[in-house]
């Protein structure tokens, strides 16, 4: 029986009336809390493929663009990339709500107001462009002289400067698309668009760029990859939204999304301390070479932590619309049902990458950046804790319209961060500004989870019982496997697919160790208690 009513609650059927006086009383129209279990499975599918494309893109392209542009030039266009990624997260939590709203609206039948929300936010990105635009065209030089940027390289980078508005803008647009098209289950056409703009920019960047002063040609293929994201994805979820007048959100609707993306904007800030921060901290106290050599850690440690993240947006639009069918003790079950199997294959999959991407960093870009794989492996140890424990009740606090949670955990992680970074740096250089932020980050996530049992008696389930031996096994065959790829001396893109096999296989091992206890499903009553949180 409980198997049974398990499988239930997995698939999304009913197995209590719903009695939820707290939800949202509106519509449920294209909610998928009644989805096959494979419809969720294959959101999950489609949105790898939407995500992975662009850490692929960029994987191939950074060995390239070394040879192309030399470690001096690159680091400068690394560095302007951590200059928009900063900028997207600090745009007043707007991009990170989007997801949440539009969901919101999409499982009402709500199109005018989703349309409200797009025009919405096409203003604040466009005024947001605008305003960088001017404080680059103003400080830009300034900006230049206090990095260690060589002298030749000194116009290039003022003139990127000057464009970072115009990226940011599209940036933020194109993520807006791909947050309608997240929270109207449209993976199909979002994998579609972020694909076709992928390659084109890849083949574009290949055929066109060809050393020298190409900088500002990266950045204007950057523009049109932005572009075609936000066209394409528009387009496809056209039949979501409706534009009429009043074509701005009305003012509750204003002052509720406010509320949320201010909370969610504190979350954000604390991801630039955690994360840019760290580039520009480099940037400023070492030669700018050394800016792109952590980004090449950085790039390796943030691609692996995201192949976990790809299931957030299927989960997030489902517990999102299961909370407003069902309330909090239906989102509640939700995250149990989820959360059982999540904690253990993400802890599993975290040690297993991590031992390996030191050595396959040093596969993909050669053994001259073993500082680049030693960055990685850090990053990549504190990532994996906080995914494990932190990814289902991220959906969860956000899905319930409680991000102040989230804020909480990310500011601890941040006090903890900036605590240990001076004394960590001058005891190891830059492995010590990367080992702050990953004990930050694994401190934080356990104070998440304390916040979370308060709310809504959010817990843990004991690991599997082989899981030790089966995480051990796995880690001890990807690293002897990755340690034999090294050896054959080959380097680039290519030999970086040939290194991802041991991982493969390593979890291949591990798997039939476990997989009976995690297909089983929570070892939790149906029922689980429920508290309010008063504030």
């Amino acid at each position: 029986m409980r198997r049974r009513h398990y499988a239930k609650r997995f698939l999304g059927l009913p197995t209590t009336p719903n009695t939820a006086g707290d939800a949202e009383q509106a519509g449920t129209c294209g909610t998928v809390s009644g989805a096959p279990a494979r419809a969720l499975f294959s959101g999950m599918g489609f949105s790898a493929l939407a995500q992975i494309a662009p850490l692929l893109t960029n994987l191939a392209l950074t060995p390239y663009l070394l040879g192309r542009l030399g470690l001096d030039r690159f680091g400068v266009w690394a560095l302007i990339l951590v200059f928009l990624a900063t900028l997207t997260v600090l745009d007043g939590g707007v991009g990170a709500s989007l997801a949440r709203f539009y969901a919101r609206h999409g499982a009402r039948c709500d199109r005018d107001g989703t349309g409200r929300l797009v025009v919405g936010s096409v203003a604040v990105f466009l005024g947001l462009g605008a305003l960088v635009t001017g404080l680059s065209a103003l400080t830009g030089p300034a900006v230049v002289a206090a990095l260690d940027v060589p002298p030749r390289l000194t116009e290039e980078a003022e003139q990127l400067l000057l464009a970072l508005g115009p990226l940011l803008t599209l940036a933020l647009l194109s993520n807006s698309a791909i947050a309608l098209l997240q929270a109207n289950a449209r993976f199909r056409s979002l994998a579609a668009v972020s694909a076709g703009s992928c390659l084109t920019y890849a083949v574009a960047v290949v055929v066109v760029v060809d050393g020298g002063q190409d900088l500002l040609l990266l950045a204007a293929l950057t523009t049109i990859r932005y572009v075609l994201v936000t066209a394409g994805g528009f387009c496809a979820a056209a039949r979501h939204f409706r534009i009429r007048r009043p074509m701005l959100p009305l003012p509750i609707e204003r002052r509720e999304f406010v509320g949320y993306a201010s909370r969610m904007q504190l979350s954000g800030f604390t991801v630039f301390l955690n994360g840019e921060i760290d580039a520009l901290v480099i940037a400023a106290l070492l030669p700018v070479r050394y800016v792109g050599i952590y980004a090449a850690g950085y790039q390796a440690a943030t691609a692996l932590r995201s192949l976990p993240l790809y299931a957030f947006p299927p989960i997030l639009t489902r517990m999102t619309h299961v909370y407003v069918a069902r309330g909090l003790a239906g989102a509640a079950r939700e995250f149990h049902v989820l959360q059982s199997c999540w904690l253990p294959a993400v802890l599993t999959y975290g040690a297993v990458t991590t031992m390996a991407v030191g050595l396959a960093v040093q596969v993909w870009l050669g053994t001259g950046l073993a500082l680049g794989g030693a960055v990685a492996a850090v990053l990549l140890a504190g990532y994996a804790v906080q995914v494990a424990f932190t990814g289902m009740r991220t959906c969860f606090v956000r899905a319930v319209g409680r991000p102040g949670l989230e804020t909480r955990y990310s500011w601890c992680a941040t006090v903890v961060n900036l605590a240990l970074t001076v004394p960590l740096t001058m005891l190891f250089g830059v492995v010590g500004v990367v080992l702050a932020t990953s004990i930050g980050l694994m401190t934080g996530s356990l104070y998440f989870v304390v916040l979370c049992r308060r709310l809504a008696d959010l817990h843990e389930q004991r690991l599997p019982k082989r899981w030790v031996p089966a995480t051990g096994l796995a880690v001890i065959t990807a690293g002897l496997g990755e340690l034999l790829v090294l050896r054959l001396g080959w380097h680039g893109a290519l030999p970086l697919l040939l290194a991802g096999l041991p991982v493969l296989v390593g979890l291949g091992v591990a798997w039939p160790l476990v997989a009976r206890q995690l297909t089983q499903g929570p070892r939790t009553p149906a029922n689980v208690p429920v508290k309010e949180e008063t504030s």
